[in-house]
């Protein structure tokens, strides 16, 4: 890797580390229609979000989950359950949106990284070979909020992020493209 590319922690380059809260916890459950909730069963290997598994919260509930309701480029992180590392990007068309506890949210702070570039790292299979391997040994797997910021990452600068982002995300659409027909 070129010299200019430096090591940084995870929560060195965001805004917010968090996670989703469950609706039932204050006494919601969930609807026919109204606001997108994303459980991490959503989430993929690929970075892509499934949007047809979305369930739907009340306005009311996504109003009281303060806490876990996302914005434009979050990243999710799928951090407990039988598979860890998953992630996916909150994109546009899928706000207004809420998630689960079992989803960390990355919110990263876009002038100290690009959140496309982040997650492509966090997709990086020796990373999610590492993160399974190191989930809790209880009945359920986890890895807990601190651990995942203090995910260490290579980065070049920002410029280059930028760049190298848009280089994939293209070759993301062309395969997507390629499994749609």
């Amino acid at each position: 890797m070129p010299n200019d590319w430096k090591t940084y922690k995870l929560s060195d380059l965001t805004d917010l580390i968090t996670k989703g809260t469950t609706p039932s916890t204050y006494g919601y459950g969930f609807t026919e229609d109204g606001v997108n909730f994303i459980k991490s069963e959503s989430t993929n290997y690929d970075g892509r979000l499934d949007e047809n598994s979305f369930v739907k919260i009340s306005e009311e509930a996504h109003a009281k989950l303060k806490r876990s309701q996302l914005k434009q480029n979050d990243i999710l992180f799928s951090m407990a359950g039988a598979y860890l590392g998953k992630t996916g990007i909150v994109q546009k068309q899928h706000l207004p949106a809420n998630t689960n506890q079992a989803n960390g949210i990355i919110r990263v702070n876009e002038s100290k990284a690009n959140s496309k570039f982040v997650s492509f790292s966090l997709r990086n299979p020796i990373l999610v070979n590492y993160v399974n391997a190191s989930g809790g040994q209880s009945a359920q797997p986890n890895i807990n909020l601190t651990d995942i910021g203090n995910l260490e990452f290579k980065f070049p600068p920002l410029k280059e992020q930028q760049s190298i982002s848009q280089i994939l995300s293209t070759i993301d659409d062309k395969i997507q493209n390629n499994l749609a027909i």
